[in-house]
């Protein structure tokens, strides 16, 4: 088992711990001696992520944060906010000793994937309900009943509401926040690994 604090603050530490088939994150008062609570098995207030459930772990040198993602896509992302010399400590660890995992660059791509996305949506959504809008403009009767009414029954309610130009400002300035976002990140992109766990990962001390 391997033990750091990950965040000191005045009356709380919040601690990352390492075990053989899992990591533990904890929060406990700073004058409490975490290594007497696990072996006296009074531990509380801890979330235990087992490897079997962790998809892949994000190392972001550039912010100094640990990100865990899990198989199960309904579950949030583990985020862990994490002091210079210590991030650079756990993740020689888990680099180290972690066996049964596949370790990739956190790639421009990955980086850039989400703001493409928003961009494909929120330009797609915004030329639907623009066309939508003209059609109410002219007059036309559009029909919203069938498969997928209620989708149908929104877009023509947000379109008539907005009108043409209102579809574009409001599309036009969540399509210019993901432009933003993504020109940023390709000027600047983050620099880091990723730790993919496959399904014998475990955690070999030494």
């Amino acid at each position: 088992m391997k033990i750091w604090i990950t965040t000191e603050e005045e009356k709380n530490n919040i601690y990352l711990i390492a075990n053989k088939k899992s990591l533990w994150i904890t929060e406990q008062p700073v004058e409490v001696d975490v290594s007497n609570l696990i072996s006296e098995q009074k531990l509380t207030n801890t979330t235990i992520i087992i490897f079997e459930e962790i998809k892949e772990i994000l190392l972001n040198d550039t912010d100094q944060i640990i990100t865990i993602s899990l198989k199960d896509d309904k579950e949030n992302e583990i985020e862990i906010i994490i002091n210079s010399a210590t991030y650079s400590e756990i993740k020689t660890y888990l680099l180290n000793n972690l066996k049964g995992i596949v370790v990739k660059n956190y790639s421009l791509f990955k980086q850039i994937k989400s703001y493409i996305f928003g961009l494909l949506l929120f330009g797609v959504v915004t030329w639907i309900l623009h066309n939508t809008a003209l059609s109410l403009q002219n007059g036309e009767t559009l029909n919203t009943s069938g498969r997928r009414g209620l989708i149908k029954k929104i877009f023509v309610g947000v379109a008539d509401f907005l009108g043409p130009t209102g579809v574009l400002i409001i599309g036009g300035i969540f399509i210019l926040i993901f432009i933003v976002g993504l020109v940023n990140t390709i000027k600047k992109p983050k620099v880091g690994e990723i730790i993919k766990f496959k399904n014998n990962t475990e955690l070999i001390f030494s």
